[in-house]
């Protein structure tokens, strides 16, 4: 049981690297294709795009110590005997080193979600301790101009009376529509679980790939209350809202930040320009990975044996 449980681990592992070194290769190529999408397809599938090495990854080791799949997939071969079997290690240190570096590496990821949730459960409780409730928002009683979402999985807004202030009413449908977006999408969970996914990233690569979605999301947004008020009107909105934060000299403020403010009146008033998914093709896409991944289990059967007879020091297997 050990043994089965360290090789499966240790295949994982080489896998999770594995994939995570292929999909940081040709991001960058694969980038602008993202950029091309509606926001609503992008956001789901950049976050999907970097869950895949650990997710893929585990589900391709649990087919490939499958029993029933081992015995359908897999191509027949001989050790010595020609009994059906799964790439175990006959070195119990390698498989206890397997399991420990799995403990390791999923202990991190949980730890750093938790670690994460608790501190946007803490941030929220205490926004939410200054503010007073409205029709749809919370108040806050700063003369700065602010708003942003926040909470996972029931998320609040908050917008500043400063803010209120220096919008008209249409303006300010415009932020509640956008920001009700925010809430229906949750997008604050999207960016946390890409931030848990790319852990391990180089810190550069993290931050771009955490800005893209950050960026498309906001795109997202932008679009959802142009269903209601139309691309002209959420773009004056987002160009008042930046002049407004910039002269406040408040340039990190969440979703109406200017940081990408010409990328995001860009995105709506060339709306039309960006594809849409059907489900027919999301579902296509799904179909195309399922079948690669049946389709990599016998070689990864073989590729696996060589790795435990490589880590059990006993020679090469080769077939």
């Amino acid at each position: 049981m050990i043994s089965t449980l360290g090789s499966l681990a240790l295949v994982w592992l080489g896998l999770w690297c594995a994939l995570t070194v292929v999909l940081r290769l040709i991001y960058p190529g694969l980038r602008p294709l993202f950029m091309r999408l509606h926001p609503d397809n992008a956001t789901s599938l950049l976050l999907l795009f970097w869950a895949a090495p650990a997710l893929l990854s585990l589900m391709v080791a649990v087919m490939l110590y499958s029993p029933l799949l081992n015995g359908l997939l897999i191509s027949p071969h001989c050790h010595g005997n020609c009994l059906e079997h799964t790439p175990q290690t006959s070195a119990l240190s390698v498989a206890l080193l397997g399991i420990g570096l799995v403990t390791v590496v999923v202990g991190g990821l949980l730890f750093s979600f938790i670690r994460h949730w608790w501190s946007g459960i803490q941030m929220m409780r205490g926004f939410e301790a200054l503010a007073v409730p409205k029709a749809g928002y919370q108040l806050l009683d700063s003369p700065s101009p602010l708003v942003f979402t926040l909470g996972w999985w029931n998320p609040q807004v908050f917008i500043s009376r400063g803010l209120l202030h220096q919008c008209n009413e249409h303006q300010l449908a415009v932020i509640l529509g956008h920001e009700q977006a925010h809430r229906e999408r949750r997008d604050n969970l999207r960016l946390l679980l890409l931030q848990v996914f790319c852990l391990f990233l180089p810190s550069r690569v993290r931050q771009e790939v955490i800005h893209d979605l950050q960026l498309l999301c906001e795109q997202a947004c932008d679009f959802y209350a142009a269903k209601t008020h139309g691309e002209i009107a959420v773009a004056e909105t987002l160009v008042h809202v930046g002049r407004l934060v910039k002269e406040a000299a408040r340039p990190h403020s969440m979703a109406f930040n200017g940081g990408d403010l010409a990328l995001r009146v860009r995105a709506l008033l060339d709306h039309k320009a960006r594809t849409v998914l059907s489900r027919w093709q999301m579902l296509a896409v799904g179909m195309v990975i399922s079948l690669a991944m049946i389709l990599v289990l016998d070689p990864l059967h073989h590729g696996a044996e060589w790795m435990m007879a490589v880590l059990d020091n006993t020679g090469f297997h080769l077939h």
